[in-house]
């Protein structure tokens, strides 16, 4: 048993279930949802049977444990299924089962549960009972629900076995896990691939015998590993989920690398959940009753290769000088303390911005140590069609060449035959707008504007060239740092945090590591100083702008222009 890492873990838990005691009340669970109603009597559970917490067996937690259980019940519905968001969603509801039956696994390891637990384990036990009929009926709205609600089902047939069962779950797997050639799942999102898919998968091949399955988790944990950050982040940009907007956190991925290093034998598994362990850990007691249940996590594994040198705290296996996952059109490059990501693989708007498209016009992030240029974006003055989106990205050894056409249309007389004498046509989408103006059959006049950028990648050095073709107009490029550097050689715009490089190059500087930019351009009255998302936000009042220090390039749609970036650490 690795003793050191189930004491980290315990403690963790303990920590975290002292602070939400801290305020729990009647009041307080009263206005939880059923998820994190579940999710704090698992917690409960967790600590109050184990052996090494100092909540072990311990009044507080034992007393706390009622109201869950009674908010439990009130939002169970009529169907078994609880009410939330989606309604009585039976993968909400999955989710919630999914810790119950966690917490009924735990509970019936224990030789002699006595009086208080026996109560929880009828009740929770009561609550799966209810809720079977609708689970094995149900549907779902996302590709990742299907195997939340097997691991659900397979979690249920353990404990309370039906015939009906596993015919269900066959018929969920049958359709084939949604997995792209290069090992990520198709939403390509972090946050879903640890919060559920992986999770479930291994879930079901443990519960529901189906040990192929963990084939599919360790594809993804393998395409994973050049992806990591060494401020304990993963990348997200190419995520068709909402995590394409964050700066995801990494530490959900412990205790799947943990699990398949000590499964497999590798090292480079092993060496990213020790990485992993030194960050705080993600839902300590959840991850203290999946130890207890799963050996696997709680004992020792292969041992981690050292740290590379020079490459912030990211041990070898999750730094590889290049690295690319060509179904999601992101490609990263690394040298030194220096690397740059690019991304070109936005999914088309064809039925506009929505959920579950990678829509993230971010195409470029560069970092140098500590300093990080997180978000270069180019927006250009073209009938409010939004920033650049590349949905190509062609490789030319350490080059990538991203491109995008945009155009726009203006519309002449409908032809005779059209015209109707009460002057209503159809109501028509046209690309930008909605009107009642039968777009499609009218004549037009098509305005274009071609964008293509080059992206070079050298030792410590990012270049870019940018051409267009088609319409002259103005163009911002626009590079967002992380907040908690100094700039120098650039001129404040109007709001704090906003800044415009006209000549020269500029800088950003966090500690002794910087990232040098420019060529800046001239002022034009007419260049836009700021980002633009496009009318498909602006109309609802909203935006995907970028959070952090921002540094606007402005210039013409008019040839080409070149920029470079480059990182460097200055000596004491």
């Amino acid at each position: 048993m690795d003793t050191a890492f189930l004491e980290q873990v315990s403690r963790a838990a303990d920590r975290h279930v002292a602070d939400f005691l801290a305020t729990h009340d009647d009041d307080d669970v009263q206005a939880l949802a059923h998820r994190p109603a579940m999710a704090r009597l698992l917690d409960l559970v967790t600590v109050f049977t184990e052996t090494g917490s100092s909540f072990h067996l311990a009044d507080r937690p034992g007393a706390a444990m009622g109201p869950c259980l009674d908010r439990l019940e009130a939002l169970q519905g009529p169907t078994g299924l609880f009410d939330g968001t989606n309604l009585c969603s039976p993968p909400d509801s999955a989710f919630t089962l999914n810790d119950v039956c966690l917490a009924l696994r735990l509970i019936r390891r224990l030789a002699a549960p006595g009086p208080l637990l026996e109560e929880v384990d009828a009740r929770l036990s009561a609550i799966v009972a209810r809720s079977v009929d609708a689970m094995v009926a149900g549907g779902v709205h996302t590709p990742n629900h299907r195997w939340e609600l097997c691991a659900a089902l397979a979690q249920v047939n353990l404990l309370q076995p039906r015939a009906d069962i596993p015919p269900r779950i066959a018929q969920w797997l049958a359709e084939g896990i949604d997995q792209l050639p290069d090992g990520m799942y198709s939403e390509r999102s972090p946050l879903y691939a640890t919060a559920v898919t992986n999770p479930s998968l291994l879930t079901i091949a443990d519960c529901a015998d189906r040990p192929e399955l963990v084939d599919h988790v360790r594809r993804n944990l393998t395409a994973f590993l050049p992806w990591f950050n060494g401020d304990g982040t993963v990348e997200s940009v190419f995520s068709r989920r909402q995590d394409q907007w964050m700066a995801f956190g990494a530490a959900p991925f412990l205790h799947l690398y943990r699990r398949l290093a000590a499964q497999d034998g590798r090292p480079d598994f092993a060496a990213a959940a020790a990485w992993l362990a030194r960050f705080p850990l993600h839902e300590p007691a959840k991850l203290l009753a999946i130890a207890r249940l799963d050996p696997r996590l709680a004992g020792t594994g292969p041992a981690a290769p050292p740290p590379a040198a020079g490459v912030l705290s990211l041990p070898r296996a999750l730094a590889p000088e290049e690295a690319a996952l060509e179904s999601c059109g992101v490609y990263r490059f690394r040298s030194g303390a220096s690397v740059a990501t690019v991304f070109g693989g936005c999914d088309p708007l064809v039925p506009g911005v929505g959920s579950g498209l990678a829509t993230n016009p971010s195409f470029l992030r560069f970092g140098h140590g500590a300093a990080l240029l997180s978000d270069v974006r180019l927006s250009r003055s073209f009938f409010d069609l939004g920033p650049f989106r590349s949905q190509r990205a062609l490789r030319q050894d350490r080059s990538m060449v991203l491109s995008e056409e945009v155009q726009a249309n203006f519309y002449q007389p409908l032809p005779p035959e059209r015209v109707r004498a009460d002057g209503v046509y159809a109501l028509e989408h046209e690309g930008r707008f909605s009107a009642a103006m039968e777009f499609s059959a009218r004549p037009r006049d098509i305005h274009r504007l071609a964008t293509e950028i080059v992206v070079q990648c050298d030792a410590g050095h990012v270049g870019l060239d940018i051409g267009f073709a088609g319409t002259q107009t103005a163009f911002a490029l626009e590079l967002t740092f992380r907040p908690g550097g100094v700039l120098d050689g650039v001129e404040r715009v109007g709001d704090a945090g906003t800044f415009r490089l006209v000549a020269g190059t500029g800088s950003y500087r966090v500690g002794n590591e910087v990232i040098e930019f420019g060529p800046g351009l001239p002022m034009d009255p007419d260049d836009p100083a700021g980002y633009n998302p496009g009318e498909s936000y602006r109309y609802l009042g909203g935006t995907n702008a970028a959070g952090g220090v921002k540094v606007y390039i402005t210039g013409r749609t008019a040839g080409s222009h070149r920029f470079r970036f480059r990182g460097y650490t200055v000596p004491g």
